[in-house]
């Protein structure tokens, strides 16, 4: 790293006309527009996108690539010739340990899913792209998102200090009904991560097609609006982002 701090800008898109009170929102009104659905190129077709599962062996080939598709080829730091077979070996390790803690299979059920989706080239079997997306606990006055383990904590902790009468009455809420009801300072939102395409694969269209799947695991969990953090410096990302739909709600 050189030490310069990289600005990162959050933003989101809605899923359904529910609006969303951001204290910092740039909309009108303070109500978010529906996404429209968007065309997807006919190159990227052939891309096979699936959910992957969340053992170490699979986080650690996402990882790998991750690591060869967005660190050694970013599109805002000419950095590739610069990072060594070490490098890259730890920051797989870091990139591993992470996607475990996003994505990574747990003994008994999650209450904030996740899913992590792979798209691979069908006559090689190589990976040409993936994505993450997240359950997450958003402060919207402070753009400050929770880690999966400060709000499954913050759920364990809540839940577990009622009686089972009081707690029976929580038990179908979804995700955002009960962060509404325990935890009315936080939305529950659907955290976009781990965006990588490699780079032949650029430009085919497969960046939306990977958004897309995000947005479709958003909407069986019922959230509201999906968000993602961006360098400010990153235009190639930020450019496919707002052609998909997002807007900026605050920038640090």
């Amino acid at each position: 790293s050189s030490g310069t701090r990289v600005a990162p800008i959050a933003m989101l898109s809605a899923l359904s006309c529910c609006a969303l009170s951001f204290s910092i929102q740039r909309s009108i009104d303070g109500v978010l527009s529906t996404r429209l659905p968007q065309p997807v190129a006919a190159a990227s077709i052939a891309f096979e996108i699936t959910s992957v599962r969340g053992d170490d062996a699979s986080l650690d080939r996402a990882a790998r690539f991750f690591v060869e598709g967005f660190w050694a080829a970013s599109t805002t730091t000419d950095t590739g010739g610069a990072l060594t077979d070490r490098d890259r070996d730890q920051l797989a390790a870091l990139q591993r340990d992470d996607m475990i803690a996003r994505y990574g299979e747990t003994v008994g059920a999650r209450r904030l899913r996740s899913s992590l989706f792979v798209a691979e080239d069908p006559s090689s079997g190589a990976i040409a792209g993936c994505v993450g997306v997240e359950m997450a606990l958003v402060d919207p006055s402070r753009g400050r998102v929770l880690s999966r383990a400060q709000s499954e904590k913050l759920f364990s902790d809540e839940l577990n200090s009622m009686g089972a009468r009081e707690r029976g009455t929580y038990r179908k809420m979804s995700a955002a009904e009960l962060t509404e009801a325990l935890f009315p300072e936080y939305k529950c939102l659907a955290l976009l991560a781990n965006l990588a395409v490699a780079p032949a694969a650029r430009g085919s269209g497969l960046g939306r097609r990977l958004c897309a799947r995000c947005d479709e695991a958003a909407d069986d969990w019922e959230l509201p609006a999906i968000m993602l953090q961006v360098e400010l410096a990153n235009a190639p990302a930020r450019k496919l982002y707002e052609a998909a739909g997002y807007g900026a709600v605050f920038a640090d």
